[in-house]
């Protein structure tokens, strides 16, 4: 089941997702210049390996005609914008249209030179969930890595600023994972459970954490527990739904398959159900 596992996976980290979610209206020209000094020592001790990365990116499937005039339309756009409330929206746009096209790092990129420039948490944030996107849909593990880097710098600082985030610290969390220290991620996410025992993000990727190391017993739970909560959260009944498999429950598994099969809207789940069930009865 490696070839699911891995869709079920990807379908899942992105529960996490906040980009185009932050707050909107007006935003603060207040800066402090302590908060961005470090801003743009930060990005600054990086810069090498991003542009490492901007040099990769230039091997990557070139735009058509028609969308490198789109992306130049955004850049221009950006560029020129008058005021801060309305650079938001021009990034935004150019963020969305890079995600359009796979270039998750490119937005991340953008996203991370706003925030270095404008100190407020709400730009802290965007270039976090920008840069975690940006890991999680990487297929090289190298720039997944960096990406996880940089995802982490942002959410850190983003925790600075409000200590009591607990979806930034989740996400601050997923990063450690593919690193060296993947216990520093697990600790973190022990800490957001501690605080509040029924924070659905973070029991989703401690439930994702355990289908990585096959523990498929502690994931059951753990997404049977989000289940409870969320009765309609198709994506822990997805990964309930493997794990059970995995653990041989075939009839369970094929029951809670089938109801996301039936109720599910999102056409990766429905696809990641159809496959797992097509398995079970190969099986």
């Amino acid at each position: 089941m490696n070839k699911t596992l891995a869709l079920i996976l990807f379908i899942g980290l992105g529960l996490t997702a906040l980009i185009f979610q932050l707050p909107k209206g007006n935003v603060s020209a207040k800066t402090e210049s302590s908060v961005a000094g470090g801003a743009n020592r930060d990005a600054n001790g990086l810069k090498n390996k991003m542009d490492t990365v901007q040099a990769e990116e230039k091997h990557a499937a070139p735009f058509t005609e028609a969308q490198e005039k789109r992306i130049a339309q955004l850049k221009a756009a950006l560029k020129t914008a008058p005021n801060e409330v309305k650079q938001v929206v021009a990034l935004e746009n150019l963020m969305r249209a890079f995600m359009d096209l796979s270039r998750y790092d490119s937005a991340a990129v953008y996203a991370g030179q706003f925030s270095d420039t404008h100190a407020a948490a709400i730009h802290t944030l965007r270039a976090g969930q920008a840069y975690f996107e940006a890991q999680t849909y990487a297929i090289d593990a190298k720039k997944g890595r960096l990406m996880g880097d940089k995802a982490r710098l942002y959410f850190e600082k983003a925790l600075g600023q409000d200590p009591n985030n607990l979806l930034v610290k989740t996400n601050l969390a997923m990063t450690y994972v593919d690193t060296p220290t993947p216990m520093k991620g697990i600790t973190l996410l022990r800490e957001v459970i501690e605080q509040e025992p029924t924070f659905v993000p973070a029991l989703f990727n401690l439930g994702i954490l355990s289908i990585k190391s096959n523990q498929f017993g502690k994931g059951q739970e753990r997404f049977t527990q989000i289940l409870k909560l969320e009765p309609n959260n198709h994506k822990a009944a997805l990964n309930l739904g493997f794990c059970l498999a995995q653990l041989d429950k075939k009839v369970e598994a094929q029951k809670v398959l089938t109801k996301v099969l039936a109720n599910s809207k999102d056409p990766e789940e429905t696809k990641a159900a159809k496959e797992l069930l097509a398995e079970l009865q190969q099986h």
